[in-house]
């Protein structure tokens, strides 16, 4: 067919041989919805890998609420074409609705494969194919894993360092790993990526039924009860798991401690108020200094490291990325006493700690 109709009291009648090329080899491919389809949607339902037609746009409701689902899948300059009259055939951008937003039809040419979920799986299955990659096709889960933590710990330090063009291109890389392991799994019949998706669809909208259902939920506070009621739901299904199993053993310690601390406060096993959180961590410093030996002095070291994320907790604030943070500071800071020292012919080694401590304060003044 090359051409649609549509009753909405009156007849369009779109004529898609008179699309430009390459758009119009590829009538077949295009994915067409109705404007009024879209009323309602917080995000657009298709991918912009392939081309897409918009049937009457002016039925989505508003020009706002048609531009910002656009927006999310294209770029408010990206060319699109539209056709008031169904035959003819006009080029204009998202950035300008006043021209279309009237028309019988849009259409938005399709921007590749390499845009598209199902484009990039088509590329990891091609790596692990027989004649692809030989490092692709030997990983396995296990071999994997180093890789997903690096890639992980990499996005957060984009994160540290507020530099989106890196994060953008750390979390592509973390799919890549979530991706290859979808792969593996479907080549060993344990899963897919539609079973990912499905799962992880199916959990959220579970967890979330003050959006998708009418729960309600006033303020934040009420979401994470509601969250955790939603939850004791699941671990009773999956066999009667504990409120702290869902904590990994692989996390690092500090975020570990942190969130064992925040599932424990969600069912009340908290402080009232933070007095005795601070209490808490002066009785812990006098138990070290009455330590009667090291084991003993190790032991009570640790429970000052947990008393003080319960303070760092209380405080709203991300305890591995503070620690973090101060990392970084610590690293930028040393950097400059090595390279001063080494700017004036003197060794570190050789310096007295009161010279290194100056240079230290004069690296306080390039702390970001």
């Amino acid at each position: 067919m090359t051409s649609v109709y549509i009753p909405d009291g009156k007849d369009y009648q779109v004529d898609l041989r008179n699309l430009p090329d390459p758009i119009r080899g590829d009538i077949y491919e295009i994915s067409v919805i109705n404007g009024d389809r879209l009323i309602g949607m917080v995000s657009f339902p298709f991918p912009p890998a392939k081309t897409i037609m918009i049937l009457v746009p002016a039925l989505a409701g508003s020009t706002d609420h048609l531009v910002t689902l656009l927006s999310g899948s294209y770029s408010l300059t990206d060319a699109l074409y539209y056709s008031t009259n169904g035959n003819q055939w006009n080029l204009g951008t998202i950035a300008d609705p006043d021209k279309w937003f009237g028309a019988a039809a849009i259409v938005f040419p399709g921007k590749g494969q390499e845009t598209s979920l199902e484009g990039f799986l088509n590329v990891i299955a091609a790596l692990r194919a027989p004649d692809g990659c030989p490092w692709d096709k030997k990983q396995t889960h296990t071999s994997l894993r180093t890789y997903l933590l690096e890639e992980s710990y990499e996005a957060l330090d984009a994160l540290d360092r507020n530099d989106l063009p890196a994060l953008k291109e750390e979390l592509g890389d973390i799919l890549l790993q979530i991706a290859l392991h979808a792969q593996i799994a479907k080549e060993n019949a344990e899963f897919s990526m539609r079973d990912v998706l499905e799962g992880i669809n199916t959990k959220i909208v579970f967890r979330h039924p003050h959006v998708f259902k009418d729960w309600v939920a006033k303020d934040e506070r009420q979401v994470i009860q509601n969250w955790e009621i939603l939850k004791e739901q699941e671990r009773d299904s999956n066999g009667g798991q504990g409120l702290l199993d869902g904590v990994p053993n692989s996390y690092p310690a500090l975020a570990q401690a942190q969130a064992l601390q925040e599932r424990a406060a969600r069912v009340g096993f908290d402080w009232k108020e933070l007095a005795p959180v601070l209490d808490k961590i002066g009785e812990e410093l006098e138990e070290i200094r009455n330590a009667q030996n090291d084991e003993e002095r190790a032991k009570e070291t640790g429970d000052l490291l947990f008393a003080l994320v319960n303070f760092i907790r209380w405080q709203k604030i991300d305890a591995e990325s503070v620690l973090r943070q101060t990392n970084s500071k610590f690293r930028k800071r040393f950097a400059y006493i090595e390279k001063t020292a080494k700017s004036t012919g003197k060794q570190l080694q050789n310096m007295a700690l009161e010279e290194m401590d100056v240079l230290w304060e004069q690296a306080k003044n390039f702390d970001d």
